[in-house]
């Protein structure tokens, strides 16, 4: 039984596992000689998903405005989902060229035997089977998402104070297609889409970027961003600027244990973002420090 953009909007469980099959389907085929690897396929799938929660088409019911995508016939909908599951596919492609290893590397050690069966080649994706396996786990991933894109707009809304910074987030929005968002936004300020010409409009798009970045982590109950900001706030930079120091006890405040940093400083060791083996002093780069600065996880 085929889904319509309708099905996807108003009845996300039921229709989900038709669009799974779908782009499963066009995503082998696309993906050519990757077409067995499992991890790849869901890759494709699960890009293709997430736009079509972005443009709030996927479970969004009443709470987004229709868009142009809802007023497609059924045949343009399909041609719009296999285009998108075409271009992610052709991106993956183009990564994995660039990942090839050397011809030397490729050369069988001597006397290892070839096994000509591609199927033995597929391997299991991280994520398992299918980006969401249960309608609840597709309800949990809504309702994150919506949570997110609320404490975003709180954060977009605290940059009133600087109005050149905040014209610059407005025109990211307007330019990334996020309608829904960018309304809000504009209603709840009072204010109207307009762009002002700057020849500093670049710096002051950084300095909302890192005003937004500060407000996400300050505003997350998320442990591992949590122990991330207090090491940017409470990190000394030595004298020789070489790295920064500061002390687990430092990190633990009135709503965390010692016990509770060192399980999110473990957490960002497991994330390649951090070098720490357990010491009472946590050192880090400069280059760790500003990767810190921009981490953020949701709950």
């Amino acid at each position: 039984m085929p889904f319509t953009a309708q099905d996807l909007r108003y009845r996300p469980e039921q229709s989900y596992p038709l669009l799974y099959a779908y782009l499963h389907r066009n995503a082998q085929r696309y993906l050519g000689t990757l077409k067995y690897d499992a991890f790849e396929v869901d890759t494709v799938i699960g890009h293709v998903v997430e736009q079509l929660v972005r443009l709030g088409l996927f479970g969004a019911g009443d709470t987004t405005p229709l868009s142009a995508l809802d007023r497609l016939t059924d045949a343009q909908f399909y041609a719009f989902l296999s285009r998108c599951v075409r271009n992610k596919a052709i991106d993956r492609l183009r990564k994995r060229r660039l990942q090839v290893a050397t011809e030397a590397e490729l050369e069988m050690p001597e006397g290892a035997e070839y096994d000509e069966n591609p199927l033995d080649d597929a391997v299991e994706s991280l994520w398992g089977s299918a980006p969401f396996g249960t309608p609840e786990q597709i309800t949990l991933h809504l309702a994150s998402q919506q949570e997110l894109r609320n404490l975003l707009k709180h954060c977009i809304m605290v940059l009133s104070t600087a109005p050149l910074q905040l014209q610059a987030v407005i025109q990211e929005l307007h330019e990334f297609g996020a309608d829904e968002l960018l309304q809000s936004v504009l209603h709840d300020l009072n204010i109207s889409l307009s762009f002002p010409s700057s020849s500093h409009m670049s710096q002051h798009k950084d300095h909302a970027h890192k005003k937004l970045r500060l407000c996400l982590q300050q505003q997350s109950t998320n442990l591992t961003t949590t122990v991330a900001l207090r090491l940017t706030v409470y990190g000394r930079l030595a004298v020789d600027k070489s790295a920064y120091a500061v002390d687990v006890r430092t990190l633990a405040q009135d709503d965390l244990s010692e016990d509770d940093v060192r399980i999110g400083l473990n957490e960002l060791v497991a994330e390649g973002l951090l070098s720490w083996s357990g010491e009472e002093i946590v050192r880090l780069t400069p280059v760790q420090m500003k990767r810190l600065s921009r981490y953020y996880a949701e709950q």
